[in-house]
């Protein structure tokens, strides 16, 4: 056993060094310019490494969580250099460290070889957790620090230091994403399928929340002081949430400010809010701290009186994230080099077409069987999950439970705010731990059958 398992981790070691490689040449080789969101959190958390504090031309922001940017601020000083490649080698050192997480999370959560060695190398080769590397944004940094909380989660260790520590990762987690801050329900609700302990899980659940509480209380405060109210983390859920669900959105995704519904009152109150000095509106609404009050209420109000097409909207919105192709990878990580190829080499330009097309559909293909597979892994355990909720009896291990509780309240979140192929990417590891599952399941049962 001992011999198998030094066997499997020389192999993990070579094969996560050739995953190491590619995303190297990737980020050294391949341009891209950082558009939109990315661009924002470069700038801000450039901002943060000349000393300007966490701002947006020239004024304070929560418009995104504050994580990312402020890490990467941090990062810029300890390099003493803000150029865009050294963001990328933060995105590198987090990729591989990603694929020796779940590396150790599943053999913390089971001894079956072909789940473990089939669930990494999909990590380690998955197309978009190495482009993403070249882009400067939250994804790569979300599935890490996932990871890294599912880590903490399937470690055992004492209670009285394991809460407050998973506690203080979904606080960073949260600052990363926002949406994080109900996290600490699902670490619950993990706990009781598996242990079916009251106790256990009120004292997961109140230790948890209370440092996470203290981890984003401090950037809470910051944001009373600067905005004049109370805004846990980031200024913009209730923005995205009128954007995507109102009567004019037929696709549920990001529409701009001459396609949304607007009442009469409404749009005097965008004009007032967008009053800012910027340019252009998109940089306007992204300090317009206040733009939300307006937004959220006219959202929850089209949701109720609509639920039909709210749920039209969020089955959209799933399908964009997870079943409409991998365009996303050119758009956002390699957006400059098809045009420099063909400049390069004008002659060639029919036979560059050919390969992106190959690639995207070599991309796409790889993203289907992880959806599929992921899809189908929540169809043959929602059964199963429901029962075990309610029956006192019926306990499931971490296996099944951690991946589908975190596919499903990630996947629940797109479906009520917004949906595109981008947003899957903090979930591939646990996609492609589903399909690893699944298919080392049929296989182990068909060698039972075969016998």
């Amino acid at each position: 056993m001992k011999k198998f398992l030094k066997i499997e981790h020389i192999v993990i070691l070579i094969l996560s060094l050739i995953g190491l490689y590619l995303r190297v040449y990737v980020i050294q080789n391949i341009p891209t310019e950082q558009l939109y969101d990315f661009s924002t959190y470069y700038h801000v958390a450039d901002n943060v490494y000349q000393g300007l504090g966490f701002t947006f031309q020239g004024h304070p922001i929560a418009w995104q969580g504050m994580g990312y940017s402020t890490i990467l601020g941090i990062w810029f000083k300890i390099w003493s250099t803000n150029v865009e490649i050294c963001a990328k080698w933060l995105n590198v050192v987090m990729s591989m460290a990603t694929i020796y997480l779940v590396y150790y999370i599943l053999h913390q959560l089971t001894k079956r070889k072909g789940i473990i060695l089939g669930a990494t190398l999909g990590v380690i080769f998955m197309p978009q957790h190495i482009v993403y590397c070249n882009t400067i944004g939250t994804e790569v940094m979300s599935a890490f620090v996932l990871a890294a909380v599912i880590a903490i989660q399937v470690t055992k260790f004492d209670w009285k230091f394991k809460y407050p520590i998973l506690g203080l990762a979904v606080g960073i987690m949260s600052l990363v994403k926002p949406f994080f801050m109900a996290y600490p329900l699902l670490l619950a609700m993990v706990e009781w399928l598996k242990n079916k302990d009251y106790r256990e899980t009120l004292k997961l659940l109140a230790l948890v929340t209370a440092f996470m509480v203290l981890i984003i209380s401090p950037w809470t405060l910051r944001n009373y002081r600067k905005f004049g109210r109370i805004i846990p983390i980031s200024y913009n859920s209730g923005f995205n949430l009128y954007i995507n669900n109102n009567q004019n959105n037929v696709h549920g995704g990001w529409q701009s400010f001459d396609d949304i519904y607007k009442t009469t009152e409404l749009q005097a109150k965008i004009d007032e809010h967008l009053d800012n000095g910027l340019e252009t509106v998109s940089d306007n609404v992204k300090i317009a701290s206040n733009i939300e009050l307006d937004f959220k209420p006219e959202a929850q109000k089209w949701i109720r009186e609509n639920p039909g097409e709210f749920f039209k909207l969020g089955v959209i919105r799933v399908h964009s994230t997870y079943f409409k192709g991998a365009w996303d990878m050119e758009t956002w990580a390699m957006n400059q080099y098809r045009a420099e190829l063909i400049k390069e080499h004008p002659e060639d330009q029919t036979k560059i077409a050919r390969q992106f097309n190959f690639m995207a559909s070599l991309s796409d293909i790889l993203l289907y069987i992880s959806t599929g597979f992921g899809l189908m892994f929540i169809v043959l355990n929602f059964k199963a999950i429901i029962v075990a909720i309610f029956s006192m009896k019926k306990k499931l291990n971490d296996l099944t439970t951690i991946v589908f509780l975190n596919l499903s309240y990630i996947s629940l979140v797109y479906f009520v705010y917004e949906g595109q192929p981008r947003y899957n990417f903090i979930v591939l590891f646990l996609l492609i731990m589903a399909a690893a599952i699944i298919m080392d399941t049929y296989q182990a049962n068909k060698m039972i059958t075969n016998d």
